[in-house]
């Protein structure tokens, strides 16, 4: 369902915001990394596996088999995942780029929280709202 008709001002602005993103060189930079990423089939691979590991060791601590040696196994293969420049920059990429979506989106959801621009020690402190009002 749109609230806003396409011919909006928000939407205008909201349009400016996106170009303003995507022309950035923080922005193109992480997107050619991330593209390193999908061209090299191996890493996709032992990316892959790792997220495989990750889900089989989710499953163990729900059932209370987590074990210490699964922690530091876990731990060994992310590390090996950091180390190689390819996996590594591309999980540093995705990070940056989800940083931005949230930095930006936490800006409009507390402007419209406080009915006027946040203020910088309005965005600051933890949870996903900031301030642990909407019971997170």
């Amino acid at each position: 369902m749109e609230i806003l008709s396409p011919n909006s001002a928000i939407l205008d602005k909201t349009r400016e915001l996106c170009s303003l993103i995507l022309q950035a060189g923080d922005y193109q930079e992480n997107v050619a990394k991330i593209d390193t990423f999908f061209k090299d089939k191996a890493a996709q691979t032992s990316y892959r596996n790792f997220s495989k590991l990750g889900e089989s060791l989710h499953q163990k601590q729900s059932a209370g088999e987590l074990t210490e040696d699964d922690i530091e196994g876990y731990d060994a293969e992310l590390a090996a995942l950091k180390a190689n420049p390819v996996t590594g920059e591309y999980m540093a990429a995705e990070e940056i780029l989800n940083g931005i979506v949230q930095q930006v989106s936490r800006m409009v959801g507390k402007a419209l929280e406080l009915g006027r621009l946040p203020e910088p020690e309005d965005l600051a402190g933890g949870g996903c709202c900031g301030g642990g009002g909407c019971g997170c």
